[in-house]
């Protein structure tokens, strides 16, 4: 009776099996609460997949209300509670500041005071014509605005899965803004389904389907090998010609000089016999 009370060790699948789980290359659609159970084992450590039960999840799909948004220098930090009993941050990056130039110096009758009256009025006007602040995507890095989401809008937010002070946090890739009731309820309904017909239910893979699995990743990382491979020669090869187009270069242009130094030695004997000549009808007159 103790037996079969006891509860069923969770089976974690290698990375190699992961393709075929139906939550590896979907939008999960979890709840907050959800998200905060997530787990990673020590053997995935580093890597950007969490597990629900034994369920590799990388993208994540929530819906909610944005409570909160925190301007930053290098991010937005976006609170969204979704009714679970739990909140969680969405963090949306923005692009690297732009290299500016280092400012040359202009004259040097600028007088000190010159110069720092000069300098806030600057700064001033181009923070009053700059555009609004852009975002980045998580993994395309392609622009993504987010001025409509503010506190009080309700929105679907994609993206992947970091962690930050031992908090999980969704990192934005894309959003839609959620305008109807209707379209939080039909969320809310997939979100249901899909919990309970495949979150709910351990993924299982049988002996042949990790066999197949395990082959095709051998097969894959051999040919990964030859196209490294194949890219190696060609660098190599690329190589070998202009170093042999360098070389070729080098002994036309020793030629050339040997040429020129033949003719600038003849023409300068030529040269000193004239000024010779010129030196001893010079005396006899």
């Amino acid at each position: 009776m103790a037996a079969e009370d006891a509860p069923l060790k969770t089976t974690y699948y290698p990375p190699y099996c992961h393709k075929a789980a139906p939550t590896y290359f979907t939008w999960v659609k979890l709840g907050a609460a959800d998200v905060h159970r997530l787990t990673q084992p020590k053997e995935f450590a580093g890597q950007n997949i969490y597990f629900y039960n034994n369920h590799p999840i990388q993208y994540l799909c929530l819906a909610g209300v944005i409570v909160s948004r925190d301007e930053q220098a290098r991010r937005t930090i976006l609170v969204l509670d979704d009714s679970t009993g739990f909140t969680i941050e969405v963090v949306c990056s923005k692009p690297p500041p732009p290299l500016q130039p280092r400012p040359q110096t202009a004259a040097v009758s600028l007088t000190p005071t010159t110069a720092q009256t000069l300098t806030p009025s600057s700064s001033i006007h181009n923070g009053a014509n700059s555009l609004p602040i852009t975002h980045i995507a998580s993994t395309t890095r392609t622009p993504l605005d987010i001025n409509p989401l503010r506190a009080g809008s309700v929105a679907k937010l994609k993206g992947t899965i970091t962690r930050f002070r031992g908090m999980l946090q969704l990192h934005l890739e894309r959003y839609t803004l959620l305008r109807e009731t209707s379209a939080e309820v039909r969320f809310w309904e997939e979100k249901m389904r899909f919990f309970v017909e495949v979150l709910c239910v351990p993924w299982v893979l049988s002996v042949e389907e990790r066999e197949r699995l395990r082959w095709e990743d051998v097969r894959e990382e051999e040919m990964k090998r030859r196209k490294k491979v194949v890219r190696e020669a060609r660098r190599e090869r690329r190589e070998r010609k202009m170093v042999e187009r360098e070389e070729r270069d080098r002994l036309r242009i020793e030629r050339r000089y040997a040429r020129e130094e033949v003719l600038r030695t003849k023409y300068g004997e030529r040269c000193r016999a004239e000024n010779r000549a010129f030196r001893d009808e010079k005396r006899r007159r």
